[in-house]
């Protein structure tokens, strides 16, 4: 691998870092779009678990990545969210999500960058163990959510 490429990818590194560090914010976004949700008569029981675990994780000072580790401890908390909110995007009207959004109106891009560049931060085991949380709590097979949206 030549000199130049190695600092193209040190670069796109950098910026995707200076992304997520900036989606940092939309945290308190997500935590009241989660506590909005599960107020909601129209979002299902099965769906109302998943917010409250989530958000229970997220206020949690015990989680996977520890708060105190500089941004990869939050970084764990903002892909929980996300990946909860890509989640209910599959069973929940996207006029009912927006109109709880205080963030941006384009939550389904934020979203999907989140996940797609948190998954280069992430170790693989916190990743994986993210994604059981956002597993399907009504069904026997456990369908999840993967980097690819699709469910498995």
């Amino acid at each position: 691998m030549s000199l130049n490429s190695d600092s193209v990818k040190d670069e796109t590194r950098n910026n995707d870092e200076t992304w997520l560090k900036e989606a940092l914010l939309f945290i308190p976004n997500f935590m009241k779009l989660m506590y909005r949700l599960m107020k909601d008569e129209r979002v299902p029981k099965a769906d109302k678990v998943l917010l409250g675990a989530t958000v229970a994780y997220v206020l949690s000072p015990v989680d996977f990545l520890p708060d105190i580790v500089p941004f990869l401890g939050k970084l764990d908390d903002l892909l929980l969210l996300a990946l909860t909110t890509k989640r209910l995007m599959d069973s929940v009207e996207h006029e009912v999500l927006l109109s709880y959004w205080d963030g941006r109106r384009d939550l389904l891009e934020i979203t999907e960058n989140i996940i797609n560049l948190a998954v280069s931060f992430i170790p693989p085991g916190i990743y994986r163990k993210l994604i059981k949380k956002v597993e399907n709590p009504g069904k026997k097979d456990r369908d999840f959510i993967d980097v690819e949206y699709e469910i498995k």
